[in-house]
């Protein structure tokens, strides 16, 4: 059996799972496990309306950029940065874990990691021989591209951990992704990015080179947004077997110029065989999965493109195709050109948004109480994982979740979760084997509610 198939297995197997000790003898009519966005925002009449317009998009990111260290405005970043500085960055991600790692070799024991691993590995930055001040090359991302932690293609892991956990991957970042590199291995394979969420090293071949107002244009001038869970970009000019190329939801392109036979167009970034910019256009597939500009910022609408992971296997640092649970947080808000920090520590921390700390002495029934008055679209942290409610029944407040290796109290051992999930809060296991909701350190609003009280 393959990784992919036993996740999906395991996933469908905590599904089942679900429903069936949501039944008192049986299944019932609308097994919660079982519902749809819609049945979800019916269940708790979630009304369309839009909480934030574009103005107040514009607002809430301009505040995310200003007051939030995690994120990077590209547009103020300085035409030279000093090589301390290039070093101190570069060098704060661009160590191996301190813990004993297991260098992956295609099978199941692995390679232990040495000293002389870690000297390797250490030594890639090449941070030594550089000139006192350097300038940022600006670029726009021309595919889905894993950012790494150092670089290079290998993957660690912790020994008796899960296999598909590689410690070296950060993110990705997705096409049409302005960056600035401010360093570069010798040889010229790898670049280390600054981007708006994420700073990492990306292999330099997925990166295509323009001079600085092209590129801040370019992303000015993005303004089709793709909404489904993903979509593939295809350029006019390619023939007819050709695979196009894979576009995430978030993602956001120019529009191009029209289409004959129908369907929308895209500016797609691709790199020249001398690594400079060349914009071709494009036809997305499937056509309803690009919308022009964000969609509504609408509780109703966040559930939609939530469910619309439903199912997709969880994949670490947006690892294997997919997203892990911060990741899949962030992809169903960019859909509605809203920005968070990429990580799950930054978002439960960030200054730009409605936080809620829960006291550690908190009671359970006290956490509940305070969960029960969050909305669709809200966010509850713990740590190292981030949740969606979807909504509320008599069992108490629903997630829905992208989890590695989910699991509910009083289920067997073997229903495990590998994925995105709907999930009843008050049964989810924490790693210690514990209700994790014991564990829960701080809610989160993205979506104003001028008219509720905050909890």
């Amino acid at each position: 059996m393959t990784a992919s198939s036993a996740g999906t297995t395991t996933l469908v197997l905590f599904a089942i799972m679900v429903g069936l000790a949501a039944s008192a003898g049986g299944p019932p009519a609308d097994p919660p496990s079982g519902r749809q966005a819609a049945d979800w925002a019916a269940r708790g009449r979630v009304a369309d309306g839009v909480l934030l317009d574009a103005a107040g998009i514009a607002a809430f990111n301009r505040r995310m950029l200003d007051v939030d260290p995690s994120v990077r405005d590209l547009a103020a970043l300085p035409a030279t940065l000093a090589m301390t500085e290039v070093a101190t960055l570069v060098g704060s991600i661009s160590r191996p874990p301190g813990e004993p790692l297991i260098l992956d070799d295609d099978t199941d024991d692995g390679i232990p990691a040495g000293p002389a691993d870690r000297d390797r590995w250490t030594a890639m930055a090449e941070l030594d021989a550089h000139p006192a001040q350097v300038t940022p090359r600006f670029a726009l991302v021309t595919r889905r591209a894993s950012l790494r932690r150092l670089p290079t293609t290998e993957r660690v892991r912790r020994p008796g951990g899960p296999t598909d956990i590689d410690l070296f991957q950060e993110s990705a970042f997705f096409p049409g992704t302005p960056v600035a590199a401010i360093h570069a291995t010798a040889d010229g394979q790898w670049a280390f990015v600054l981007g708006t969420t994420y700073a990492a090293w990306i292999e330099t071949s997925a990166l295509a080179f323009a001079d600085r107002a092209t590129v801040l244009d370019y992303a000015r001038r993005s303004t089709q947004f793709v909404t489904a869970a993903r979509a593939t970009a295809v350029p006019l000019d390619a023939p007819p077997e050709a695979a196009g190329v894979a576009l995430d939801m978030g993602t956001a392109l120019p529009p191009g110029r029209g289409v004959e036979g129908g369907g929308p167009a895209v500016e797609l970034p691709v790199r020249a065989t001398d690594g400079s910019l060349v914009l071709v256009v494009a036809r997305v597939e499937p056509a309803a999965a690009v919308h022009e500009g964000p969609l509504p910022a609408s509780r109703r609408q966040v559930l939609e493109q939530a469910f619309r992971f439903l199912g997709e296997p969880y994949g670490w640092g947006h690892d294997h195709d997919a997203r892990d649970c911060s990741g899949f947080v962030c992809d169903v808000y960019h859909s509605l050109g809203i920005l968070l920090p990429r990580n799950t520590r930054d978002q439960a921390a960030s200054p730009a948004l409605d936080l809620t700390v829960v006291d550690p002495d908190w009671p359970r029934d006290r956490r509940l109480a305070t969960i029960a008055r969050l909305r669709p679209g809200d966010l509850v942290y713990a740590p190292r994982h981030v949740m969606m409610i979807v909504g509320h029944d008599d069992s108490g407040p629903w997630v829905i979740h992208d989890t590695h290796a989910g699991r509910l109290a009083g289920d067997p051992a073997d229903a495990v979760a590998h994925g995105v999930v709907v999930a009843p809060l008050a049964r989810i296991l924490a790693d210690d084997g514990g209700l994790i909701v014991d564990t829960v350190t701080t809610l989160v609003r993205v979506l104003p509610s001028p008219c509720e009280q905050h909890p």
